[in-house]
């Protein structure tokens, strides 16, 4: 009685079993091992950090692989995890038998306490291939002083707001300023920031003049803003000719200069 009940459900699994093999081989057949889809296009815009034929080898991407023996998604997080000098990819098929694979680098927007590490907008930390630094040598430089803060590559900085606490977070700070300050018809331009101290951030501009920001009074970019605005408007004025340092109190509204 017992076999009875179960034979049924053997039936039905066999089936199962056996449409599911079907599938497996008419799906094959039809996409996977179809010379249809072998690609015969393979566009490639590698930017910097990786050249075409590097790409090639990460991605196994190449003529004559067929186009749905791979998920884009896989090859795309495959190229990032293995270039963190890459900040996206997009990775588009084209039926039947083209792809293409677009790289987007990271933009170093400061230097880290060395000519090769650097930071995008993002504060993600990363290293310069050789054939960038001179590209970049011009590039604001972040500085701790005599203690240098080298953080692995690959990672980003931490920030919250508010006033700054530890070097780290000084540094995704003063990053802000960078950032804030590459805005349309500024007078001045950075050239080093050092994070040292722990009440004041100094900038040096490159015409090598000092301007000191307080921190506390840097806590969000509106404070930053409105700090840089001030410098600005000193530094344009032409008593401030001649004077080489710069003390922002944004609570007083004031700029003390000598």
């Amino acid at each position: 009685m017992r076999l009875r009940e179960t034979a049924p459900w053997l039936a039905v699994l066999a089936i199962a079993i056996v449409c599911f093999l079907a599938w497996r081989w008419l799906s094959a057949a039809m996409f996977t091992r179809n010379p249809q889809y072998e690609l015969r296009r393979v566009d490639i815009s590698p930017g910097y950090a990786k050249s075409e034929r590097e790409i090639r080898d990460i991605t196994g991407l190449r003529e004559g692989v067929n186009l749905f023996s791979f998920r884009a998604s896989e090859v795309r997080e495959r190229l990032l995890r293995t270039t963190p000098n890459i900040a996206d990819v997009e990775i588009s098929k084209r039926l039947p038998d083209a792809v293409s694979v677009v790289v987007h680098d990271r933009v170093p927007v400061a230097s880290l306490c060395s000519p090769t590490l650097a930071l995008d907008a993002g504060g993600f930390v990363f290293t310069l291939l050789p054939r960038d630094a001179e590209r970049y040598r011009s590039l604001p430089r972040i500085e701790n002083g005599v203690e240098p803060f080298r953080p692995p590559a690959g990672r980003t900085l931490a920030d919250a707001p508010g006033t700054p606490s530890g070097v780290e977070s000084r540094v995704a700070r003063a990053l802000r300023v960078v950032l804030l300050c590459d805005g349309p018809g500024r007078s001045f331009r950075l050239s080093d920031i050092d994070v040292s101290n722990s009440v004041y951030l100094v900038l040096l501009t490159a015409d090598n003049r000092i301007v000191r920001l307080v921190w506390e009074e840097l806590a969000d970019d509106t404070a930053i803003l409105q700090s840089l605005s001030m410098v600005d408007e000193t530094l344009r004025d032409p008593a401030s000719r001649g004077k080489t340092r710069f003390d922002v109190i944004l609570s007083a509204g004031k700029v003390f200069a000598s």
